[in-house]
């Protein structure tokens, strides 16, 4: 027997840490298997941030949300795989994959309060730009760089070396 650890909306993790999703309408629905691809984010921040999609394994079709919900605890859903959704699934990963990435709802929160939100992926300290020292300063007052030699650099004299014989 399978149990559902968490349940919000539509979706739910299993007592197996795997993310599953109900699609379709109320009265004719079913279950499809998400993947994740990111570590150590909360249940909340994998939903919030779209950081699952469909890995292609969905169920038959229920007569409500509580029905596949049983159905799921009770180890009663069959599952087939479908490719349709598996393709959808990979590309909807390289999309949301990136740093970078954030969902439309997000950005458009973002435009709309003026209030910036960070991927929890990248940390809680953000780290400044890249920055090299030597150009960011005037020419003027650049160290001059030492003259060093290289180390592969053969020396060439003829004091040093005789003649082989």
């Amino acid at each position: 027997m399978t149990r559902i650890r968490q349940r919000r909306d539509r979706h739910f993790i299993d007592d197996r840490d795997r993310l599953y999703w109900i699609n379709g309408p109320e009265h004719h629905c079913y279950l499809s298997e998400q993947r994740q691809w990111r570590t150590g984010l909360s249940f909340d921040d994998v939903l919030v941030w779209k950081q699952c999609a469909p890995s292609g394994l969905v169920s038959q079709r229920f007569s409500s949300l509580q029905a596949a919900c049983e159905a799921f605890e009770h180890n009663q859903v069959q599952w087939s795989l479908d490719l349709y959704l598996r393709r959808m699934g990979d590309e909807m990963a390289l999309q949301r994959g990136v740093d970078d990435y954030k969902p439309t709802a997000l950005k458009e929160e973002e435009v709309r309060t003026g209030r910036l939100r960070r991927q929890p992926w990248l940390g809680a300290d953000p780290t400044p730009a890249p920055r090299c020292e030597l150009t960011a300063r005037p020419a003027s007052c650049r160290p001059a760089p030492a003259e060093l030699p290289h180390q592969l650099r053969r020396r060439r004299s003829s004091a040093a070396s005789r003649p082989v014989r």
